[in-house]
């Protein structure tokens, strides 16, 4: 199988009628999800919106652009994937990821098994392990980034949101437990309306980012936060924000010890010590540049 040919999973057959229940849990999960469309904890809304259709035991949701990932997330619960693993697959792994070679070469909009991708022979797959990486042909990609959990099974549901833009929804479950039709078939019915919502989304996310629109993340970017991690990111975003500890907490679906560790390290790495420090900082750091346009 080449990658010119892949196609998405084939529609699947509906529910038997009469299953008024599940429809009406469906219409109701959509309806949730369009009305957090436009909140910033998006990617924990979609979570918990597939979690109740079906199955899984991890998530983790990635924007790509061109040969960079630009944002990845994990919010899914009973387990969730830490801070720590997730950087160092933003920052090494995610070059190895067949879905990341995918989108490379242009991977059409729709539902995917992964144990499928990861077959198609003109990808390329580490031969050598290092230290982050461990060669395991007994996973469904042939290797193990550390700190992940073994014998993962994942469907992955890939959002072309433009030429240069693709969004991963990766759902995993442990232990080899892998994805029927069966499992597929409660989505299927709003297959077309999620990805519609999703597309939506994303179109505006990506425009967001492609825009520099974000004056606190511009403004982060040029003190010099090129060295906080993605979730370091986050929270100092939303602190500036005026969003409270406990409501990043919530968000984040994290406890609020967590955050204010990421708020500690992040203060660390940009040399201050409170949020009013950093405003003034940043205050500071505008006026410069004010004045140097202006010279």
């Amino acid at each position: 199988m080449s990658s010119s040919n892949l196609k998405p999973i084939s529609p699947l057959a509906a529910p038997p009628t009469g299953s008024t229940l599940s429809a009406r849990r469906s219409d109701d999960a959509l309806a949730r999800l369009i009305l957090a469309s436009q909140q910033p904890d998006f990617d924990r809304h979609l979570t918990e919106t597939l979690s109740e259709l079906i199955s899984f035991d991890l998530a983790m949701i990635s924007l790509y652009h061109d040969d960079q990932l630009i944002e990845v997330s994990s919010t899914s619960s009973p387990q969730r994937i830490g801070s720590d693993v997730l950087d160092a697959y933003a920052k090494h792994t995610f070059q190895h990821s067949p879905f990341f070679q995918l989108h490379r070469r242009k991977i059409q909009s729709g539902f995917y098994l992964m144990e499928t991708l990861a077959q198609i022979p003109v990808l390329d797959k580490p031969s050598t392990a290092t230290e982050i990486l461990e060669i395991d042909t007994g996973e469904e990609i042939g290797y193990l980034t550390a700190g992940w959990p073994k014998r993962l099974k994942e469907l992955d549901i890939a959002l072309r949101v433009s030429d240069r833009d693709t969004v991963q929804v990766a759902l995993y479950r442990t232990g080899n437990r892998g994805f029927s039709s069966q499992d597929l078939s409660t989505i299927e019915p709003i297959q077309a309306s999620l990805m519609a919502i999703c597309q939506r989304h994303w179109e505006n996310r990506t425009l967001h980012l492609q825009t520099r629109d974000d004056p606190i993340h511009a403004a982060l970017k040029q003190l010099g936060s090129n060295n906080l991690s993605s979730r370091e990111m986050e929270v100092m975003r939303l602190l500036l924000a005026g969003v409270g500890e406990r409501e990043i907490a919530t968000m984040l679906q994290v406890g609020t010890e967590t955050i204010k560790t990421h708020r500690k390290r992040a203060y660390q790495k940009l040399e201050v010590s409170s949020r009013v420090e950093l405003l003034v900082k940043l205050l500071d750091q505008r006026n410069n540049a004010g004045a140097a346009r202006r010279q």
